[in-house]
């Protein structure tokens, strides 16, 4: 099918992939407007999908029972029975004699059958029980019932039976059950017939006891993972081999889950995909790339992998992995103190659990399994994005508070305005400058300073964070002392806007999402030059400026040695005022009579413009072929494949044949007047550094 230029293929999922629902689809884009290229992509896409469906149903069609499983369905089908007796003997009416002895022998006559079916293995007369055990449970039963337990189910119901018969008989059913209910069962009784604590309220309680909204959203997150992968089973059914499943699982979901159910504020009644899903379309997506880029058999290996490295679905970082394992084992250890449970509340630790993921890598054996995740490695900005931030329409112009990234007449001084310059001048974290108040401007030993999370309403994040950082001169020139005090009177926040109504724990999340948006208008947004890097940005400077360690640290809020940088700050804010002010943009400021305050006139960074470098593999991982392009006007500076790959037959451009010292001598020319922007693939980018090491004498 078609949509706009781009083809797409789509397919109709089986019952097994759409939970029961008809007319569900996988729909993936062939990333092609050509008719014949859509055609290839689409029946590549196709044979890999038919090659993986009958693997996939197998796996759903598995009916195997863990012990602990099989524990917990004897355990509900006895809990049924019990509370069936329970409620008989507390009602206020009563049986008959007659009705009694009528009763007891067709327990008896069942008791009977039990056994003969037993040694038939015939399990039908338990399979009700076992039905209706798996439903309080959540874990499926399904005909036809294993001989093991339907062995332990037989006969359990036998003496059940046997129970009830004595409790017809005038006894308590405590005293009848007692010998098949464990020590402390017997001693809390009303505990065992009240049920096991399942999943979904474990999650609930997490959620409940969270200490602050953002923590509750975050076990709710973690929450719906386990009740899809596991169903809401008893939290005694969990084990270490099934957390160590469930973990493998997790780092296969792609990075970008969630976020593709096309709702917006128009459309809100799309299905999302849940994660299993997720995880078989994108597995899908890696099998068609991989089995397009495997077919070119002109490639070496090392270079396949490289593009693999490109090309796949993203997944989930093994940090994030780890926040999902650390919460599991808090919702346990959550249920432990406000549920009762008294079972297991750490399974793995992150090293085991890392371990684990490697060897079932590591058992495919294959050569072209790569891994693919998107960490974040902040990187310090380059002139040129910071010298495009400050000469952009936030501080010399826009069109309005909403087109901030348009030229025009207006400077709106707010959050948006300040708060980029807090954090590239003071290398402070975004959630520090976000909870300033108008009283935390102060004047200590004549420095004009902001006290950052001295006061008691502030979060931090350690107690290295409290400190007093001076204001460089250029917030001071552009009036920032003078805004805050143009505020209203009742307004206590510098910032009030992006705090309002969200927890203190989001608030800066909210607020670098919003100006993301800001800075991708801008065309200044980077994955790893982000609005977070900028604090790296400031430490990059100083370092460079010769500016010791332990004030690079006290001024970032990180701890530095025995005297907490709240005391050291404060002692010596003007030896950090003249730290800082080695950091200079070299912006000048002048007054502008049309807008009643100062506004940056100019910036005289020396920016360089940006070249994108790309290169393509040899065999022993070095390059084999390298082009540089400007991104500003899309020139090509160098398109060079290395004199020793001649003998290669590829299927790359024809070009000129070089060696590596002369490109390695032409990188660096172009070096001089661009900044180079390498590769994000590791083994792109160690390969480039690897060949600019020829002719480098210094």
């Amino acid at each position: 099918m078609r949509r706009g230029r781009v083809f797409y293929f789509m397919k109709r999922l089986p019952k097994q992939f759409s939970c029961g629902g008809s007319n569900q689809f996988l729909r993936m884009s062939l990333r092609t407007e050509f008719p014949l290229d859509a055609v290839v992509r689409a029946g590549s896409l196709l044979a890999v999908y038919e090659q993986k469906e009958p693997e996939i149903v197998d796996a759903l069609n598995k009916n195997e029972m863990s012990p602990r499983h099989a524990h917990a369905l004897l355990k509900a089908q006895l809990r049924n029975e019990l509370s069936r007796f329970l409620h008989q003997q507390s009602s206020t009416t009563s049986l008959s004699d007659a009705e009694i002895d009528e009763r007891v022998a067709a327990l008896q006559a069942e008791n009977s059958a039990l056994k003969a079916a037993i040694r038939r293995k015939d399990w039908t007369a338990v399979e009700p029980a076992l039905s209706a055990a798996g439903k309080a449970t959540s874990i499926p039963v399904s005909p036809p019932i294993a001989p093991d337990l339907g062995r332990r189910a037989a006969s359990l119901q036998r003496q059940i039976n046997e129970v009830e018969i004595e409790v017809l008989e005038g006894e308590d059913v405590r005293v009848a059950a007692a010998h098949l209910l464990s020590d402390d069962e017997n001693k809390d009784f009303d505990r065992f017939i009240k049920g096991e604590i399942t999943v979904s309220a474990a999650v609930q309680s997490a959620i409940e006891n969270a200490t602050s909204k953002d923590m509750a959203n975050k076990y709710s997150g973690t929450g719906k993972i386990l009740l899809e992968f596991w169903g809401d089973v008893p939290l005694s059914t969990v084990t270490p081999e099934t957390v160590k499943d469930l973990m493998w699982l997790i780092q296969r979901i792609p990075s970008q889950h969630g976020k593709k159910h096309g709702n917006n504020r128009f459309v809100k009644d799309r299905r999302n995909a849940t994660k299993r899903e997720e995880i078989e379309f994108a597995d899908l997506h890696d099998a068609s790339v991989r089995a397009e880029i495997e077919a070119n058999e002109m490639l070496p290996l090392t270079e396949k992998r490289a593009r693999l490295a490109e090309s796949l679905v993203p997944r989930l970082t093994m940090t994030t992995v780890e926040h999902h394992l650390d919460r599991l084992h808090a919702i346990f250890r959550i249920a432990q103190e406000n549920l009762g449970y008294s079972g297991q509340t750490r399974f793995l630790t992150h090293t085991k659990m890392k371990q684990y993921i490697k060897q079932e890598l590591e058992k495919k054996k294959d050569p072209l399994l790569v891994r693919k995740d998107k960490p974040k490695n902040r990187d310090s900005w380059s002139h040129e994005r910071l010298k495009t931030l400050l000469m952009s329409p936030i501080y010399t112009g826009c069109k309005s508070k909403s087109r901030r990234w348009q030229p025009g007449n207006v400077i709106v001084r707010d959050a948006n305005y300040w708060v980029p310059l807090l954090v590239m001048m003071l290398g402070s974290r975004i959630l520090e400058i976000l909870q300033l108040k108008k009283t935390d401007l102060i004047v200590h030993n004549g420095v004009l300073c902001l006290s950052v999370g001295i006061t008691s309403e502030h979060r931090v994040k350690t107690d290295d964070s409290k400190r007093f950082l001076p204001l460089p001169r250029l917030l001071i020139d552009l009036g920032f002392a003078q805004w805050v005090h143009s505020l209203p009177a009742e307004q206590r926040l510098l910032f009030p806007s992006p705090a309002g109504g969200a927890d203190i724990a989001a608030i800066a999340g909210n607020f670098g999402k919003k100006l993301k948006t800001c800075f991708k208008r801008l065309e200044i947004a980077d994955w790893n030059e982000d609005f977070y890097a900028l604090r790296k940005t400031l430490s990059s400077a100083l370092d460079d400026a010769g500016v010791p360690e332990s004030r690079r640290k006290a001024i970032a809020g990180h701890a530095g040695g025995s005297t907490l940088n709240q005391h050291y700050t404060k002692r010596n804010v003007s030896t950090l005022k003249s730290e800082l002010e080695k950091f200079d943009l070299k912006v000048s400021v002048r007054y502008s009579d049309k807008h009643g305050h100062p506004v940056i006139g100019a910036c005289d960074l020396v920016a360089k413009p940006s070249a994108i470098v790309e290169v393509e593999l040899a065999a022993d991982e070095t390059a084999s072929a390298v082009r540089v392009t400007s991104m500003q006007c899309g020139k090509i500076l160098v398109d060079a494949k290395l004199a020793e790959m001649e003998q290669r037959k590829s299927q790359t451009r024809s070009c000129k044949r070089w060696t590596p010292p002369e490109i390695a001598a032409r990188l660096r020319s172009i070096s001089e007047t661009y900044e180079l922007s390498l590769p994000q693939t590791p083994q792109r980018r160690q390969a480039v550094e690897n060949l600019m090491t020829f002719g480098h004498d210094s």
